[in-house]
This record gives structure tokens, sequence and C-alpha cells, in this order.
């Protein structure tokens, strides 16, 4: 062969060549474009397919569909995803480079979502056509329940994928630079993710919890948020609640003072048991000599607080050991209410709607009387309320109910604690238990106020936070907290006393008991290893409270929940005015972490169930010489080498600072 046609030969293998990557990269831009178009139009199907709510949607055409924009997403992967790993280096480019850097993550929460939506949908369809079946023999929830187990396997499998669809969508961060079109959509799922995450946690769990293979007994707590206690509220009443196949068979509710081993007779109220000395805070500011029911929520751990209570309901009522527990408050009885409707208490024929049940629990209270007398307006509200779900279940929007339970969950208002393992892991993971954190604790801090005034104060206690921390270059740092209590009532001449026992026996209204000095036991809890600098110390003259002497002691340390320090202080608030407790303290080194040439600092402040929401001020100030790289939330605003927000402290919340 000639030199010339060697030439030639190559010519004809390049031309070629490159006429099999053109026509290689047209069948992938064909595919792609089809994928692409058919994802676009799956929106608006969806749309179209979801507006009636979902007890309306077609199970077919829903499947059909879920199962065509998994499809399309294979396609995208499959054409596109050899060179996500490279696609970051290309964020430079001209407009399109946000997009092209994101590509990966959007991929990864594309192709998750749609895996983690048609396992689900396959696994529970069955459940939504039994949903979407009329029955009138009180079987509807007991088939649910028994398509929610058949659908185990495809739970655990959709859980598992969105798992990756929160890991994707936490590592894209902020998407202000992505398009339009694309920013909306991440906007309208970004809060339903983690709902979606916890669910999916759930679901597999949930015929377990309603007894759908054997009766489950639970301890409910009804915590009344207007006398704060560390996991919500004081403990106003208790009931035992029984279910099976989904169905209320057995509830039985009391006054919480109630539950001890009492004996009455004409003599008298005596214990008829021995009962442990109760914490040492009770007994220094409320005289307690005995740890009795009503006052088992003493730690913000719920899972260690409901364990006391459910240990102190079984030896008081002398039964055998509960499944778990169940705290509530009035924020959770009003999101329930807004999602069922109203309802009828039985034998009264009382109507309690959204609009009038905070002041019907409140008006139950005054009517009632005496703390021994008085009988609780919760089971009856509870037996209305199983009457409403199971003979108008239909009626109900389960997306709204659920939300709304979410909602409970997540502010704090509704807390769950199983004794199964299995069971319990699952609410852990969904995280509806309270648990304090166990692991992974960098900055951490939560304010938790106990009233020690036997009154209803916090109806006029307004919270404030501001929370400054100053980094050092070793990665340890020092923080400011300044806790403000605001008492919103009217100021007046009247002498602060703790105690209500005179309203108490003239059997005052509510509101007598909530326009009062707040008395309290505040603890702050920080990372283990904090050492406190300076911290409050307000008088309590012997005059105001049960004591009798001049409470004149400075800030204590103590360390009382493994992993964390805690500071405590009794102080009170008067009528009208604000009280702010300053603290001052060291941080340990763990509260940063290195990765690569870059140090990260998080913080988790935690909402105290049961109150809020209150404002809350955090300013977090970088070494010297250190450049910040990301922050989220979004900071409102950066000034030197301070990072300022100021958010609501409604749910618990996380702020990550990375630099360099």
């Amino acid at each position: 062969m000639t030199n010339k046609q060697s030439k030639n030969l190559i010519w004809i293998l390049i031309l070629a060549g490159v006429a099999l990557i053109l026509i290689w990269l047209g069948l992938k831009g064909w595919h792609t474009l089809q994928a692409a178009q058919s994802l676009l139009a799956s929106q608006n199907e969806i749309e179209i397919l979801m507006a009636d709510g979902i007890t309306n949607v077609d199970p077919d055409a829903a499947e059909l569909l879920i199962n065509g924009v998994r499809e399309d997403v294979v396609v995208l992967d499959n054409e596109w995803g050899f060179l996500m790993p490279i696609a970051p280096y290309f964020s430079w480019l001209p407009k399109v480079g946000p997009l092209v850097a994101s590509a990966p993550q959007l991929l990864e929460m594309a192709d998750a979502g749609t895996e983690a939506a048609a396992y689900a949908f396959r696994g529970l369809k069955p459940a939504l056509i039994t949903l979407q079946t009329e029955s009138d023999d009180g079987a509807l929830i007991p088939d649910l329940l028994r398509g929610i187990a058949a659908a185990k396997s495809d739970l655990v499998a959709a859980s598992k994928a969105m798992d990756r669809v929160v890991a994707a969508r936490n590592e894209l961060g902020d998407t202000d630079a992505l398009p339009w079109r694309l920013r909306t959509i991440l906007e309208k799922a970004d809060p339903w993710l983690p709902r979606g995450q916890a669910g999916l946690k759930l679901a597999p769990v949930l015929p377990e919890i309603m007894g759908l293979e054997g009766p489950k007994r639970y301890l409910i707590m009804a915590q009344n948020k207007d006398e704060i206690r560390p996991t919500g509220g004081f403990i106003s009443g208790a009931g035992m609640l029984e279910v099976e196949n989904g169905e209320i068979i057995n509830l039985k509710f009391d006054d919480a003072n109630l539950i001890d081993a009492w004996n009455v007779d004409g003599d008298g109220w005596w214990l008829t048991k021995p009962y442990d000395s109760p914490p040492q805070a009770l007994t220094d500011l409320m005289l307690l000599d005995l740890f009795l029911f009503r006052d088992a929520n003493f730690w913000p751990d719920f899972p260690t607080s409901a364990e006391q209570a459910l240990d102190l309901y079984s030896y008081g009522q002398e039964i055998e050991s509960l499944d778990g527990a169940i705290a509530i408050d009035q924020e959770f009885l009003q999101l329930l209410i807004e999602a069922t409707g109203p309802v009828t208490i039985p034998d009264s024929g009382e109507i309690i709607s959204s609009d009038n049940l905070l002041q019907t629990l409140q008006d139950s209270w005054s009517l009632e009387g005496h703390v021994l007398e008085r009988k609780s307006f919760l089971g009856p509200f509870a037996s209305a309320i199983q009457e409403r779900i199971i003979s108008e279940f239909g009626n109900i929007d389960p997306v709204y109910l659920s939300n709304n339970i979410f909602d409970a969950a997540e502010t704090g208002h509704l807390q769950m604690h199983m004794r199964d393992p299995v069971v319990n892991a699952a609410i852990i993971a969904a995280d509806w238990n309270g648990r304090l954190p166990q692991e992974n604790i960098q900055d951490y801090l939560q304010v938790v106020d106990t009233n020690v005034g036997y009154n209803k104060a916090n109806q006029f206690i307004e919270r404030a936070l501001q929370y400054n921390v100053a980094l050092a270059a070793d990665g340890s740092g020092t923080a400011d907290l300044t806790v403000s209590h605001i008492h919103t009532g009217s100021a007046d001449d009247q002498t602060c006393v703790q105690g209500t026992v005179d309203e108490y026996v003239a059997r005052a209204g509510y509101l007598e008991l909530a326009d009062k000095c707040f008395f309290n036991y505040l603890r702050v809890y920080v990372p283990d290893g904090s050492m406190l600098i300076t911290g409050p110390n307000q008088v309590v003259p012997a005059e105001i409270w049960y004591g009798g002497y001049d409470w004149d002691r400075g800030t204590a340390v103590v360390q009382e929940i493994p992993g964390f320090t805690t500071f405590s202080n009794f102080i009170f608030v008067p009528k009208g005015q604000t009280i702010n407790s300053q603290y001052r303290y060291d941080l340990p080194i763990t509260i940063t972490q290195q990765k690569a040439a870059k140090t990260n600092y998080a913080l988790l402040v935690e909402k105290q169930a049961g109150a809020g929401p209150y404002p809350i001020e955090v300013k977090i100030t970088l070494p010297p010489g250190v450049k910040l790289v990301t922050a989220t939330p979004e900071p409102t605003s950066i000034e030197g080498q301070t990072i300022q927000f100021l958010l609501e402290l409604a749910r618990d919340i996380d702020i990550n600072i990375t630099y360099q």
C-alpha cells in the first residue's frame, strides 16, 4: 500500500469515527430529547391527576404515569450517567455552568425519587384501592393495615431510595443559580422530602403499632403547655389506650393526680405504696418529697421521661407493663380536629371544632373544680374522635390528616416512645420520639423551662434567644447566650407568690391561674465539656416562694444527661417584666470538624416541646484570617468575619458553616 493510500485510509477511518460519534451523540440526543419532553409532559399530568385529591386518583393511571416517569429518568441516567463524575469541573461554562455542576445531584435525586415512588406505589396500590372503596362494616382500617403490612418489602426499598434523595438534596445545597423552573420544582418538593422520608420509615411498622398482630396498650400523656415542663407541659391527664386491628378497643382516662396508688375514704387521701424521692430540683424548688406520676416528665429527653412515666403508671395502677407512651398537648388536639372536622361529645351532645377547642379545654378545667375532684375532658373527646374516624373515614382527607400529624411531631406537640426495639428504631429514624441526639454532636443548644409555680403562667410567657459564638483557630470557641423571658401580662402591684392554693380551693377560673408570676427552673443544655465562665444569679426572696428563705445561688453546672453539660437556675418573672439570663462559656474543640483543607462548624438548636415559636438570633464569628466557604441556611447578613442568622425557633434548627 502506497503512502497516499495509507493517508487516505487514515482519513477514511477518522471520518468514519467522527460519523459514528455524531450518530452516537445524535441517538443520545434523540433519546434524551424524548425523555426530557416526556418528563415535562408528566409534570402537567401529575398535577391533573392529583387535582381532586388522593382519594380520587385513578390507581391504574397513577401507576402507569409513575412507571413512565421512572423509565424516562432511567433513560437519562443510562445516556449521561457516565459523565456525572466530571460535571462539577464545568461550573465555569457561561449560563449553564451551575446547572451542569449540579447535574450529579439532580440526576441522583431524579433516579432515587422515581425509584422510591415506583416501589411505594406498587406496594400501596392495593391499600389505595381499599381506601377508595366504600365500607360500612368497620373493616376499612383493618383492611388498610393488612394492605400496608403486605407492602412491607416494597416500603423498605422505597425508604432506602428516599434516603438517597434526601442525601443528594443536602449535597446540592443552595439552588439560587439554577434555572427558574427547576428552582420552583425543588422549592415545592423541599418541605415534603423529610416527611416522605419519615413516612416511609414509619409505614412498615404502622400495622404493628396499630395492633394488627395482637392488641397493644399505650400510655397517653396529656400535657398542658400553659404549665410548661421539659417534655411539653404538666401531665394533666393520662390514659391507657388499647388498640387491635387498628381500632380502639379500650380507653381509660383519668386526672394525672389520681394515677398513683391512692386510697380514699372519709378521713382523706393517702398512698398505699412507697414512692421514691423526686429529682433534687423538685425537692428544692417545689418542696416535693415523693416522685409521683404527674412529675414524671422531668427530663427533656422524652424516652427517659416516658420510661419513668410508664413505670409509675404501671406501679400506681397495678397493671402489667405497657407497650409504649405517647405524649400530646393542646396544639396536637387542635391540629387533629382541624383535619377530622367537628366532633360531638357523647352524652353532652356538645359540638367541638377547631374554633372552640382551646376555650372548651379551659372551661372544662374551670367547671371541674378542685384538682382531686375534676374528671378529664379528654376521655369523652377521644371517644368522639374515634367515632368520627371510624364512621366518616371516607370524608377525611388522609393527606391533610397526615400533614397535620407530621406538623405536630416536628414541633414537639406529639412524641412517641415504644418498647419494641424494631418499632422504636423506626420512630427514632423518623425523629418522632423527642430524643436528645446521641451521636455526631458538634455545637448544641436547648433551653428548657420547668414551671415550678403551680400555675398556668406560660400562657403569658414569651421567649427569645441570642447566641453568639466566637470560633478559635484551634476549632474551639467561646459562647455568649442570652435567654429572655417576657411576661406579656399587665404589670400590677401584686407581690409574686409561688403557688395557687387559694385559687384551687376557691375553684378559680383558668385565667386566674395563668395571670401570675412565672417561677421557673431554667436549664440550658450545651455540649459535654463546655466550661461555664459566668452565669446569671437572680435572688428569689424568702417571702415569695415555698422555701421561706432567700434563694441566692449562682448558676449550677450538672452532668444530668450523658453527652451534655447542663447549666441550671431558679428564676422568677414578674408580670409585665422581662428577665434576661446571660451565660458565657467555653465550648470544647469538638464543635468543629476538619474535612480535607476545610473546617466545618455545625450547630443544632433544639426547640423545647410545647414552647415557642420564638425568635432566635445567632452570630458566628470566624477565626481571623479564614474565609467563609458555605453557610446554611442563608445568612441574614455577613459583616467581616461575623455571620448573622435571624430565625424563628418553631422547630429544630441546623446551622452549618464551612470555612478555610
